[in-house]
């Protein structure tokens, strides 16, 4: 009988603990072998045995149990996850589990985590055991360091955490895939099973988001991020005044342009940013909405969170805006604050803005979420009211009693069911109008006042039949903190540049290297348009060379431009800066790779695209620091994974303008291009000779470019050393230009230009940005070459004496070709200094002569004929 049965197994249990850990041939203990073939009544009793027995050894020997493994490695636990889910089992053995035994892992390095989370266990009981799961990972997390992991952040051997075993990832990005009408409808099962599975997740998402740092949320969710998909927001660095329509044009419009966020974001942050809006549209619809009401509040943050919302935006764990008004300046309205949130699920908000109004604050979320309760006047009726999630305000508080009131009334914050935390931010005492301990009254009534009020309100929730939000009596927690409200909208505005000129501005740096080929680019430019625009309508475009080079002739070639950033909204970058990747990690967030940290990875952009206008630039942003010489350097620790992503990425080029010492000469990710045949440019250093020791480019000097700086006669300048170079280019006192635009034009744009801030950069970081431009001007010259042959000849497989095919195009890509065609450019100096001018001013004439007027037929042939003689020279 089963009552005979559990008595004798407790009894076995109470006396022979150590019975619990005998294993047989197999491996299998008693626990493990009752889970295993189903029979969960008896693991049941074995374990309730162990938790009500008053000997120590009981305990000791249900935590030995839970930890032995058997065939495959696996324990008891990855047993009750494999096969059919019994709940009271299941959850019997996690709430007694220690956290060792939840991270123990299998040999495919599962944990019993990981089989809890497969798709197969998306039922309503996997939905309750992953609750059980994420209530274990909070509390640890809770008692751990910053440092520790736990069983939700261990790897399997796919280099998957903890995540739910989803074929589509359409759960969590902002895109949703368009559905196939001709699908057959999936069961009704199964239809339900992706329900839960989607519930699960996004349960599991918003508490890892809750309580780790930027870089293990990106890595949980999306492995390496192939897609760049943004986790955050963060207006970085970027123009305190902005033209709405070029800040649309460069980060995109809405889910299917620019960059791509994932539905719920970790943090959005903006300082104090002003936007100006430009169009006849527009500019009608602001007089409209001017007649109709006379204001002086600011709406700037009701566009980006518009923008937001377009990109598929719907949950932001953490709002902050610097909106504090403090030295006079406009603060948002109540309604453009309300505008901004109110169709966001937010959960804790920092708005800088003194004296919040509660009736602001409770829109938060009120288009957002919305849940069915009774009604107060007849219980039988129900209403839809918003769901608020607010679980963390920061609130600045002028010193007004009267504030403080309607804060804490029952209309106000106790209206907030799931509110944890209240934090009040006060100007120091010295601006303050009461006495400090005045205001310490005050703020303990309030807490009092608040507390009452929000149990009143769950209280009154509970009697209507509404669900605790938290099924426990808890306080909120309220603090009060006064704070330097200049030293706090420094903290958060961080739109301002701190560049400074390396040298005075003398006048314009005559340099003929950088004439010349910023005159070849200009006209390169055009010839490259004019080519692609003859190639996207040609019939023949199809009939691809023989070559199985990836990719056509049209594609991008891409710089991959490991630096602290760029500057996106600078307009002297024309739009060729791609989405890319940050590495920038710090206090548990990831700094955009949109912006630049010091501006120097926008300086090193605007050099490639000045060789080379046509150029895509994918920026990877690593941290940066000062060294104890007070020189600018990146963190080496994220530099491998920097090139990592570049590879990844398939980037046709790697420009970092930096070497790195290390202190020993083991291979790590710097050998990756020289595996895969990657153009790889790195600076040499400032100071010494070239060393194994340096990094990226370490014993591989054959096969990395090192660029050596140059002053505007070709001497090589007194930081660069002399051995291990590969060619030396200016790096002087270069000019940046504005692209043609003068600082009149800038400013009338509204966009702060990085380039603009100072004229002058020295150094080889600038010798190297420029010969990745020139490395991807010389492909760009090939690829024209093949784009001219075929419009020319259509119908001719090779053109005899000018042939150029697709395998032409995959051999300039490699070191050696690449080597050989920068030397064909003109002669190339003792010091390794190329005199290009000697070819690209030729060319650069016969393009110009093209461009002056409408070629007959004739001059067309001599034109493609010169050309491809040019491409065929640096391929020669």
């Amino acid at each position: 009988k089963s009552e005979n049965m559990e008595c004798l197994v407790r009894r076995l249990v109470e006396d022979y603990p150590n019975l619990l850990v005998h294993q047989n041939n197999d491996g299998y203990n008693p626990i493990h072998m009752a889970v295993r073939d189903f029979t969960h009544q008896l693991a049941e009793y074995m374990i309730s045995a162990c938790i009500g027995s008053k000997t120590p050894s009981a305990k000791k020997s249900l935590d030995r149990a839970f930890l032995q493994t058997a065939q495959g490695d696996r324990t008891c636990l990855h047993a009750a996850f494999l096969g059919k889910l019994n709940l009271r089992t299941a959850r019997m053995l996690l709430e007694n589990a220690n956290d060792n035994a939840l991270a123990a892992q299998d040999d495919n390095k599962n944990t019993p985590m990981h089989y809890a989370a497969s798709f197969k266990q998306c039922t309503a009981a996997g939905a309750e055991i992953m609750a059980l799961f994420i209530a274990r990972d909070l509390d640890a997390t809770r008692q751990k360091t910053s440092s520790e992991t736990t069983f939700l952040d261990l790897a399997n051997a796919e280099g998957h955490t903890g995540r739910l075993d989803v074929k589509s990832e359409q759960v969590n990005l902002a895109i949703e895939a368009p559905r196939n009408a001709n699908k057959p409808n999936i069961t009704a099962d199964r239809s339900a099973k992706r329900r839960i599975c989607k519930e699960i997740l996004l349960k599991l998402k918003l508490h890892y988001m809750r309580t780790r740092s930027s870089e293990m949320v990106l890595s949980f969710l999306y492995g390496a991020n192939m897609n760049d998909v943004q986790i955050s927001f963060d207006y970085d660095r970027l123009p305190a005044k902005v033209v709405w329509n070029e800040f649309v044009k460069q980060f995109g419009q809405d889910n299917e342009s620019g960059l791509k966020f994932d539905r719920v974001l970790q943090y959005v942050t903006f300082p104090r940013v002003e936007v100006t809006v430009k169009g006849r549209l527009t500019d009608l619809e602001s007089e409209a909405e001017d007649r109709q009401q006379e204001y002086l509040g600011r709406k700037d943050m009701v566009y980006f969170f518009n923008w937001l919302y377009k990109k598929g935006v719907r949950h932001i764990i953490r709002v902050s805006v610097n909106d504090s008004g403090d030295l006079g300046e406009k603060v948002h309205t109540d309604r453009s604050i309300q505008q901004c949130l109110e169709r966001f699920v937010v959960e804790s908000l920092y708005w800088q803005k003194t004296d919040l109004d509660p009736e602001t604050i409770l829109r938060v979320s009120a288009r957002s979420l919305e849940k069915v309760v009774p009604t107060n006047e007849d219980p039988n009726h129900v209403e839809l009211v918003p769901d608020r999630q607010l679980r963390e305000l920061w609130l600045r508080w002028s010193g007004s009693n009267a504030v403080l009131r309607a804060w804490s009334e029952p209309e106000g914050l106790p209206m907030l069911p799931r509110l944890e935390k209240v934090h009040l931010l006060t100007p120091a005492a010295s601006k303050m109008y009461d006495d400090s301990q005045w205001i310490k009254k005050k703020f303990e009534k309030f807490g009092v006042r608040l507390n009452k009020n929000f149990r009143d309100a769950r209280d009154k929730r509970l009697q209507l039949g509404e669900e605790d939000a938290f099924g426990a009596t808890g306080e909120v927690k309220v603090s009060l903190k006064a704070v330097d409200v200049d030293g706090d909208s420094k903290l958060t505005a961080r739109g301002v540049s701190n560049f400074t000129s390396s040298t005075p501005v003398k006048g314009i740096n005559s340099h003929r290297w950088l004439g010349s080929t910023s005159r070849f680019a200009g006209n390169m430019k055009h010839f490259w348009d004019a080519r692609l625009e003859q190639w996207s309508n040609s019939p023949n475009k199809p009939m691809r060379p023989e070559s199985n080079v990836e990719g056509d002739v049209e594609d991008d070639v891409v710089v991959a431009l490991i630096d602290d950033g760029i500057d996106r909204l600078d307009n002297t970058l024309s739009g060729q800066v791609l989405e890319g990747k940050s590495f920038d990690y710090h206090d548990g967030q990831v700094r955009p790779p949109f912006s630049s940290a010091r501006g120097h990875g926008t300086v090193m952009a605007s050099m490639i695209l000045r060789v080379c206008p046509m150029a895509k630039i994918y920026p990877i942003r690593l941290r940066t620091y000062d060294t104890d010489g007070g020189k600018s350097q990146i963190d080496r620790k994220y530099a491998a994974q920097a090139i990592k992503a570049a590879l990844a990425k398939k980037a046709t080029i790697i420009s970092m303008s930096w070497t790195l010492p290390k202190s020993s000469p083991e291979n790590e990710t710097e050998d990756e291009p020289v595996r895969q045949k990657v153009l790889m440019f790195c600076s040499s250093p400032d100071e010494g000779k070239f060393t194994e020791l340096d990094y990226p480019s370490g014993p591989w000097r054959d096969h990395f470019f090192r660029i050596g700086a140059a002053r505007a006669d070709g001497t090589v300048f007194e930081w660069t050393p002399d051995d291990g170079i590969s060619f030396v280019l200016p790096g002087v006192d270069v000019v940046k230009e504005q692209a043609g635009r003068t600082s009149s034009e800038t400013q009338s744009l509204g966009v702060t230009s990085r380039v603009a801030d100072f004229k002058y950069e020295t150094g080889s970081s600038v010798a190297t940005a420029l010969a990745a431009g020139l490395a991807a001007m010389i492909i760009y010259c090939v690829k024209a070459s093949i784009m001219a042959i075929r419009i020319a000849y259509p119908n001719s497989e090779s053109v005899i004496g000018i042939a150029i095919t697709n395998d032409h195009l995959a051999r300039i890509s490699k070191h050696d070709a690449m080597k050989q065609a920068f030397s064909t450019l003109g002669k190339v100096t003792p010091n390794r200094f190329i005199q290009v001018w000697e070819k690209l001013d030729a060319i650069s004439g016969v393009l110009e002569a093209a461009r002056s007027r409408e070629p007959t037929e004739e001059e067309q042939r001599k034109l493609t004929q010169s050309f491809v003689n040019f491409g065929s020279m640096l391929l020669n």
